[in-house]
């Protein structure tokens, strides 16, 4: 039998390593194709929830696009944070990498050094073929050759004992006609062989697949697309920085008008674990990192313009502020390397009085990470300040104007988002400022 035909027939099964919003989501979709399927965690509570059956991360079965209760995920699929259990299976067939390769807003490699470590210790033997490794983390390029080979070296083992991949994953969170099933996917191995597997596995979830033409091109492009549209997104805060007295927003809005022309405004800055560290992925991996000028310029600006704000809002000596918007995107639970907490680094250095709001978390969550005195407790009339970071859609009732009217002592609005867009006019009759990033000097 192939690989594909021992994963549809229930006799073999994947292996995720890493439970987040990557791994979990490989499971679900696996999991709905009825292919058995372990995944490993250390964190006990994402294993708990996906041994019930369940998604503990919040807003990832929205973006499923199915719901996991209803295809009794826990069926086909199981968690466990005990490599002893593991290392006593002999029908795993595929690994699956999903570890974070991040740590501190900068590439760090520990968790896939382990992960790889880890699976050496795997005898999967029951179907005496080799065992396939696709690694879906985000890798800097030449990754491959400079950290897993010699890893494998180290432990006198070779890559080609395994059928290994590179496929990192693209994201479809803002495209709900998008899912893992429908968006192209690049993957690239060592040799033919190998790509006729890895390709047929993966088509069991996903229709486009495309062969590089080896692991090293398919390292550089999940990298690369994401670092284009970072330097795109910096661009727009640059000529917001440039040009002071335009209506940056407005002018890229016609830019958009052209018809191959992506738009992205002025703001805070990216976010995430993908966009902001592209770039450095791209630069980290080049032989020459003087020679990326453009992408040097772009990460300095990036990690800077929140200082630049910080700066201006400082000045304007608030009582109060309110920062609305833990998270680096709406309704997606993820606050890694988010402009907020840029920003409420330096509030704290100086001594600035403000506030945290995101729902999105719990109230223990937000103590963890932004300290007990600086949690909101549900109360607008404090403020003078409102820092709109994101737009969640249980901020939208709370932002209706004549809910902030009452709020006596508001004096200005910050909006990243646009959302006050439409009552510009009405807000003109208040004492209250608004001011969207992008306009003219908004920094």
């Amino acid at each position: 039998m192939q690989y594909k035909e021992i994963l549809e027939r229930k006799h073999g099964k994947i292996l995720v390593w890493g439970c987040g919003y990557i791994g979990l989501s490989t499971i679900a979709f696996f999991a709905k194709k009825k292919i058995h399927s372990i995944g490993f965690d250390i964190d006990k509570e994402k294993i708990k929830s996906l041994n019930n059956g369940k998604i503990n991360i919040y807003g990832l079965q929205k973006w499923l696009g199915f719901d996991v209760n209803k295809l009794n995920l826990n069926r086909f699929a199981k968690g466990t944070n005990d490599l002893t259990e593991l290392k006593n299976m002999d029908d795993i067939i595929c690994h699956f990498v999903c570890v974070p390769t991040e740590k501190f807003g900068y590439p760090n490699f520990n968790s896939l050094k382990k992960v790889i470590k880890n699976i050496f210790n795997i005898k999967s033997n029951k179907f005496n073929r080799k065992q396939c490794i696709i690694i879906e983390s985000t890798l800097t390029p030449n990754t491959t050759d400079k950290i897993i080979r010699k890893i494998f070296k180290s432990h006198k083992r070779r890559i080609d004992e395994y059928h290994f991949a590179v496929a990192p994953r693209r994201d479809w969170f803002e495209n709900k006609d998008k899912t893992l099933e429908t968006l192209d996917r690049v993957f690239g191995c060592s040799n033919e062989n190998s790509n006729k597997i890895i390709k047929s596995i993966l088509n069991i979830v996903t229709k486009n697949v495309h062969t590089a033409s080896n692991y090293k091109v398919a390292e550089f492009v999940k990298s690369i697309e994401n670092s284009y549209r970072h330097l795109e997104i910096n661009y727009a805060n640059e000529l917001s920085l440039a040009y002071p007295d335009t209506n940056m927003r407005e002018v890229l809005n016609l830019v958009g008008t052209k018809w191959n022309m992506n738009t992205y405004y002025p703001g805070f800055g990216t976010g995430g674990y993908c966009i902001p560290l592209s770039s450095l992925y791209v630069k980290q991996g080049a032989k020459n990192k003087r020679k990326l000028k453009i992408l040097n310029s772009s990460i300095k600006l990036d990690r800077n313009i929140n200082k630049i704000i910080a700066k201006k809002i400082l000045k304007k000596r608030f009582k109060n502020i309110l920062i609305m918007g833990l998270t680096y995107k709406a309704d997606l639970k993820v606050h890694v390397l988010s402009p907020s907490l840029e920003l409420i680094k330096i509030f704290k250095k100086k001594n600035q009085k403000f506030k945290i709001y995101d729902p999105l978390y719990k109230k223990k969550e937000l103590d963890k990470i932004v300290g007990k005195n600086h949690v909101f407790k549900s109360n607008f009339s404090n403020y003078d300040c409102i820092i709109l970071m994101v737009l969640h859609k249980k901020f939208k009732n709370d932002l209706k104007i004549p809910k902030l009217l009452k709020n006596r002592n508001l004096k200005f609005i910050l909006d990243n988002t646009n959302f006050f867009s439409n009552h510009k006019n009405r807000l003109s009759k208040t004492k209250i400022k608004c001011i969207q990033t992008g306009e003219p000097n908004w920094i």
